[in-house]
């Protein structure tokens, strides 16, 4: 069987957790079978510009892995402050979308920011590495997005057009073609089954 994850470092802690939230990617660098979508996303990181995403394809694949390594990256210590996550299928309702998502998409962050080099490992704060900017705005990431109600997906749609300058979606999805209410996103990214699989 082929091993999809590059790097088999354990998360500190982790010896309770579930093997793939254990071995989940921590870096852009970490993600495997997934090249042109990688390669794109390293790009993201140079520029500090990153489109709205939506990741799709078959359960399993690396999408929700791939975009949280991706913001990881982005954000470094500020993950937690910057990044809301959440389960579109847990909570589906147009609710959760006036609550959560407008309220966090709505909230200002400050510009300037800096953390270190996307090529080192976060966690540690070592002399002489390379600093770069934070991007000036947060991410919210829909996983699941395809279970989301009718009504909740266009209140989406909204709640991105109006936040756009200050918040990058990510909507992860099985099927592309239950997000009927949501615009366009600028870039979309398939996820092919993984060989072996």
């Amino acid at each position: 069987m082929t091993d999809f994850v590059s790097s088999s470092v354990a998360l500190p802690g982790a010896s309770s957790m579930p093997w793939v939230e254990k071995y989940r990617p921590r870096s852009i660098n970490d993600v495997a079978q997934q090249e042109q979508v990688v390669k794109v996303l390293r790009r993201s990181l140079v520029s500090e510009n990153l489109p709205h995403l939506l990741f799709y394809g078959p359960p399993g694949t690396g999408k929700t892995s791939t975009i949280l390594a991706l913001a990881r990256d982005l954000y470094g210590p500020l993950f937690r402050q910057r990044v809301l996550e959440l389960n579109a299928s847990d909570e589906r309702g147009i609710r959760v979308i006036r609550e959560k998502v407008q309220v966090f998409a709505s909230t200002y962050v400050s510009a300037g920011a800096t953390v270190p080099g996307a090529e080192e490992d976060m966690d540690t704060d070592e002399p002489g590495r390379a600093a770069r900017r934070v991007p000036p705005f947060k991410l919210i990431i829909l996983d699941e997005a395809d279970s989301m109600t009718a009504d909740a997906q266009a209140a989406l749609r909204r709640v991105i057009e109006v936040n756009a300058r200050t918040t990058r979606f990510c909507l992860v999805c099985n099927y592309v073609s239950r997000c009927v209410g949501v615009p366009v996103l600028v870039c979309a990214f398939p996820s092919p089954p993984l060989p072996g699989l």
